[in-house]
Formats: structure tokens, sequence, C-alpha cells
């Protein structure tokens, strides 16, 4: 695996063509809408892209990744990923994509280096930022398409831009993109605001389960049973998670939930002095400083004890915590 930057990713792009781009599994809005966004930037430069089949998991999603997705028979000469830290995260049916990819657009530091060029800014808010910043090496115009797909993916990952990875590029990329003519607020008020009565649901569930078995630590939990007696599907579950932050005081959230097979859906998120993706690594998960998630076949009283135990020997070594 070799890093380089936007200019040099850029370049091999301007040098590709017929190219196939994979999403990560259980595509979120930061995966679709990068995906989406580089694949339009590509064909507007006369380049023929297509996005790898993904089942979408979010139907909020599905438009900015079902129109594109490749024909059958469909033979790429270039293979990007975005968003994805390692091969176990290639969707399904796409798994022997990893080791033929050629570039990787990526903002996890838990990037395994599967793909023969990296572009990756572990600090960065969101993967659109660095798709973003690509295209604009690439010289591909934006379009209000473009601008809303990569605006769905910044603000997705950053909560509506409010995780400690926000940073003034992040703001200023959003703002660019608003000059483009789609409109934020409608956008906003689809992604963040409008919830289904399955929603608020499992939401009351959620909150009637909180506990705080550490100072400042979070924990609620979400059976499989509690789901079904929501009526609730896989789009009620975005971004859950951010609720375990809520409660004043909290520097560390952890929301366990029950997957149809059995596993356990692990999702961590911290205010960021505490590193996510390092805690979860014990469960073979990964992420983010302020946001991680893994999914285990362990039963919820070991999974917690696990990351308790994590996040109080990352606790004892920040001075001043």
């Amino acid at each position: 695996m070799e890093r380089i930057d936007a200019i040099r990713a850029a370049a091999l792009l301007a040098a590709a063509d017929d190219v196939l781009i994979v999403t990560h599994v259980r595509p979120d809005g930061d995966t679709a809408g990068s995906g989406c966004a580089l694949c339009l930037g590509l064909r507007a430069l006369g380049k023929t892209a297509y996005l790898a089949s993904n089942p979408p998991s979010m139907a909020r999603y599905e438009g900015y990744m079902r129109p594109y997705f490749a024909p059958e028979g469909f033979v790429p000469g270039f293979i990007a990923a975005v968003d994805i830290p390692g091969p176990g995260q290639f969707p399904p049916g796409a798994e022997a994509l990893a080791e033929r990819t050629d570039l990787a657009i990526d903002h996890h530091g838990t990037n395994s280096g599967y793909a023969r060029f990296t572009y990756l800014e572990p600090d960065s808010a969101a993967a659109g930022e660095l798709v973003y910043l690509t295209l604009r090496q690439l010289g591909a115009e934006s379009t209000p398409a473009m601008a809303e797909a990569l605006y769905a993916a910044l603000a997705t990952d950053t909560n509506g831009f409010r995780t400690p990875g926000t940073t003034a590029r992040t703001l200023r990329i959003a703002a660019a993109l608003r000059d483009t003519g789609y409109d934020p607020a409608e956008l906003t008020r689809r992604l963040f605001e409008t919830k289904t009565a399955a929603r608020l649901r499992l939401e009351s569930a959620l909150f009637r389960s909180m506990r705080f078995p550490r100072p400042g630590v979070c924990v609620m939990t979400l059976p499989a049973d509690a789901i079904a007696a929501a009526g609730a599907g896989e789009d009620d579950m975005d971004k859950l998670s951010t609720l375990t932050m809520v409660p004043e005081g909290t520097w560390a959230g952890l929301m366990l939930r029950q997957l149809p097979d059995g596993r356990w859906k692990v999702s961590l998120r911290t205010d960021g002095r505490v590193r996510a993706g390092q805690v979860l690594s014990a469960l073979g998960g990964g992420g983010h400083a302020d946001a991680a998630g893994a999914v285990t076949d362990l039963p919820p009283a070991r999974i917690e004890a696990m990351v308790l135990a994590g996040l109080e020997d990352a606790h004892k070594t920040i001075a001043g915590f």
C-alpha cells in the first residue's frame, strides 16, 4: 500500500476508465454519498463509471446508489473504494474486489492498507471531504446532484456537523457545496428531523434501558424483541447510537443492538479524547476517534465488561482527564 494525497488520487483517476466504485457493507450516508458523487464526477469528465452492487440497508440513501449500479457483465479497468477501512467491510458478492482495489479513499484510522494506493486522512470528518478534494483536483464541475450527495455524506457522518471531528475545512466544504443550488434545509429535515413512529418507539426503549456503570459512561441496550415490538426496520436504526451521548456529563456512550442472527452490533461514541476505534479493536471492530463499531456473538455482559476495561485503560493514559 502506498499513501498518496488528493493530487495523486486525482491523477490516478484521470488516467483511468471503466471505473468501478465500491461502497461499504450496510451503506450509510457517507459511503453512499461519496460513491455517488465520485461516480457523477467521473461521468462528467466523459469516463465510464459505476457503483458496485450493494444492497442499500436504508431507504433514505438508496437514491444515491441504485441508479448507478454496474450492469451485469461490466468489466472494470480500475477499482476505487470509498469509506472502506478493510476487506471485511466489502459488500456481499464483492469481497474478492478488495485484493484488486487500485485506490482507496478513506478516513478511518484503522484502514488496513488493502488497496494499491490509499488516500487516507484519519482526522477528516467524512470520506466525503476527501472525495470533494479529489474531484476539485480532477476539475470536475460540481452539479446540484453531486453537491447534495457530498453534503449528505458530510452531514450524516458528523451528525449534523456536531461531532468533534468537524473542522473549519468541513464547514468550508459544506458552504461551497451549498452554492451549487440544492436545498440543504430540505435535505437536513429529511435526514435528521423527520422520524417514523417506529423510530420514536426505539428511542423510548433505548432511554428506558439507560444505565451509567461508570461516571460519564452511558450504556443503552436494544434487544431483538424490543426492535420487533417497535415495528422498526433498518432505516429506523440510522445514527441511533448518538443518543448514548445525550445525557449531560457523558464522555463515552455504548449501545448494544441485537441483530436478527442473534449477534450484537456494538456502537461506541466518545467525546474524542478516548479513541473509540482503539477500544473496540479488542472486539475486532474499528472506526474513528469519536465513533466506532463492531459485531460479535459474545453475550452483552461480556461485551460491556470488555469495553469498560478498554475505556478505563484509555482513561488512565490521558493527562488531566
